[in-house]
């Protein structure tokens, strides 16, 4: 008997009860190895014959299902999450029909429900749409003309894309042509469930900017719609005053202690009431710019009283963002994952509630998320924490534009307008590898002193009042380089763009991933905090020595197929045993040279215990602008 069993989105405890239980059962199990997560193989006998489908063709496939039946072996065919969705099972099934070999069907639960689960969303929300639409780019595999991204997108209803990461431009652009409004939001959904599962929430108009910047290329769902607000209207189904087969309707419109729109969640135990029910006034995100959260960051917003709720919620609206119902003894709990997570905070009270939420997670300018405190009236934002590097009063800005209210920026610079180092830094993607030095900087431009900027790269526009560039490394203030440097006066500020190929045996550890990378920066004279990314091949993707190290560099990791990076261009160094043992000749070198975007190796392959690395520079063309938040 075959068994088609869908797996689920990722985690293995995300497979159906059916499911685990006919893994249980399988002689044979044929999954598709390069989506299925490989740990729901140890809910297989350990004598059951396991086939890796992404290395056969559909004739291999057939052939290995047919001589196992013939035997009488029991057969489950493992595919990624629900396979009646881009699963080509019904070829398999048509074949298997042919034959006369009986089959089930055990569905699983698709990636676009994990998606959803995993920000807490609902497509179909009352008062913004009713349908959803599952459907894909035209690629390799065409899609009927009626079909056409664009011509589904004129539907505005809420949208589901698969199998297009790939082609993020193409898909920005149907959408938009389709109707799709630049400020529609949308987000991406890499590995949705998995243990390195990655969400970036954007907008359609800045669907491929974004998408690039966190390296997503594939395994990555893109949602569509404005249900990722999560504001709607109220439904009939639980509303007291409706009437339905199983409950009569009531005067009182309060059913409960518990209210507000879907973006609205309580925090710790404590619970609310408010004098009537509202539904959250929905408003149109604000054009992005590249200063205002251009890494995409999660907002949350907590709110202490009913007038503060409302106005929660209509910046919950606006900025995509999650808005929770406190009184300020559940604080503690919820700014501490707020800080865990990076996410940036939204007080909507006094001032010195936030001041003593936060405080005890407090730990460093160059980490510390964006804090701002707005009354409850909407007439004051005010950035409490990490105004420039965290982007706090660019957010306070732009919550000033959504409610009319009064930006209160107490940074020195931005009062008189002097050009703002770190802000500099953090608008050309890059890091600040002596944050001390900011304030000295600062100190020299409010002065009146001209601060001298050295730069490896050409720097474009205008030069800022009280900036002048340096003759030398030597001579100046403020060092833009990815290079490392020991000069303790100069600002260091370091380019985000150096990308780690790595490639290493089974099992290697994340410690010994680190000292080799230490070594070799050593070596090149990089500076660590120029690593934007870590790349390998999929055959890597859950090496726990890999995801150690990105996890320590708070960087991503990429991976890719040894057909995509066989198709790289260049000269890399070949080995036939890598060929051999994972289909390409060089790993390190080409997924460096792949994920830096049509960037050059910059160290070639380096290898020793085990382990090989390489580095690629991506492209970096930085300018003079700084305070983009306020020109827009």
């Amino acid at each position: 008997m075959i068994h088609f069993v869908g797996a689920g989105p990722g985690a293995p405890d995300l497979i159906t009860m059916r499911g685990a239980r006919l893994l249980g059962e399988a002689d044979v199990v044929v999954y598709a190895g390069s989506l299925v997560n490989p740990e729901l193989l140890a809910l297989a006998p350990g004598t059951c014959e396991v086939y890796d489908s992404a290395r056969m063709s559909l004739e291999e496939v057939i052939d290995v299902m047919a001589t196992a039946t013939s035997t009488g072996r029991d057969v489950v065919r493992l595919h990624t999450g629900d396979p009646c969705l881009y699963g080509a099972i019904r070829e398999q099934m048509n074949r298997l029909d042919e034959l006369g070999i009986p089959y089930d069907d055990t569905p699983g639960v698709s990636s676009f429900c994990g998606a959803a689960a995993s920000l807490n969303a609902e497509y179909t929300l009352p008062g913004v749409s009713q349908s959803l639409i599952v459907t894909r780019l035209a690629g390799r595999t065409p899609v009927p003309e009626s079909e056409q991204l664009s011509a589904l997108a004129a539907h505005g209803a809420s949208m589901a894309i698969f199998l297009s990461a790939g082609m993020l431009e193409r898909v920005q652009e149907a959408l938009l042509g389709g109707g799709y409004s630049p400020t529609t939001p949308t987000t991406l959904v890499y590995k949705a469930t998995w243990p390195d599962e990655n969400v970036v929430r954007t907008c359609v108009g800045d669907l491929a900017r974004d998408g690039g910047r966190a390296g997503i290329r594939k395994t990555a769902l893109i949602l569509v719609g404005e249900f990722l607000r999560g504001a709607g209207e109220r439904s009939r189904l639980y509303d007291p005053t409706f009437s339905t087969g199983f409950r009569a309707a009531r005067d009182s419109a309060r059913d409960g202690s518990l209210e507000g729109t879907s973006r609205t969640r309580g925090v710790a135990s404590h619970k609310h009431a408010s004098a009537s029910a509202r539904t959250a006034q929905t408003l149109a995100a604000q054009t992005r710019t590249a200063q205002t959260l251009a890494d995409g960051k999660p907002i949350r917003i907590v709110s202490f009283t009913d007038a503060g709720q409302a106005l929660a919620e209509r910046l919950a609206s606006a900025l995509g963002a999650t808005a929770w119902r406190c009184v300020p003894g559940g604080l503690d709990g919820w700014a501490r994952e707020g800080f865990a997570q990076a996410e940036d905070l939204v007080f909507v009270g006094a001032t010195g509630i936030a001041v003593r939420a936060v405080a005890p997670y407090v730990r460093a300018k160059a980490s510390d998320p964006a804090v701002v405190v707005v009354d409850e009236r909407g007439r004051y934002a005010i950035p409490i924490l990490s105004g420039h590097l965290g982007g706090a009063n660019a957010l306070a800005r732009r919550i000033a534009r959504i409610c009319g209210a009064q930006a209160v920026i107490t940074t020195a610079t931005d009062g008189r307008n002097v050009f703002a180092v770190d802000e500099w830094a953090r608008a050309q993607g890059c890091a600040v590898a002596n944050p001390e030095r900011i304030k000295h900087v600062s100190a020299a431009l409010l002065a009146g002193d001209v601060v001298r900027v050295w730069s490896d790269s050409p720097l474009s526009g205008p030069v800022p009042d009280g900036i002048a560039l340096a003759t030398s490394p030597d001579t100046c203030d403020v060092l833009l380089s990815a290079r490392a440097s020991s000069d303790e006066h100069a600002l260091r500020v370091v380019p985000r763009v150096l990308v780690l190929g790595v490639g290493c045996r089974k099992g290697v550890s994340s410690d010994a991933l680190h000292v080799r990378l230490h070594d070799i920066l050593q070596r090149t004279g990089f500076d660590q905090h120029a690593l934007c990314c870590v790349c390998s091949i999929e055959a890597k993707k859950d090496e726990p020595g890999i995801l150690g190290l990105c996890k320590h560099l708070g960087i991503p990791f990429r991976t890719f197929s040894a057909t995509e990076l066989a198709a790289v261009a260049g000269e890399f160094s070949a080995s036939d045993f890598v060929r051999r043992t994972v289909g390409v000749d060089n790993v390190c070198e080409r997924s460096a040279v792949l994920g830096a975007d049509g960037g050059k190796l910059a160290w070639p392959k380096d290898a020793a215990d085990g382990i090989t690395m390489a580095l690629a520079q991506r492209p970096f063309c930085p300018n003079w602008q700084w305070n983009m938040e306020v020109e827009a």
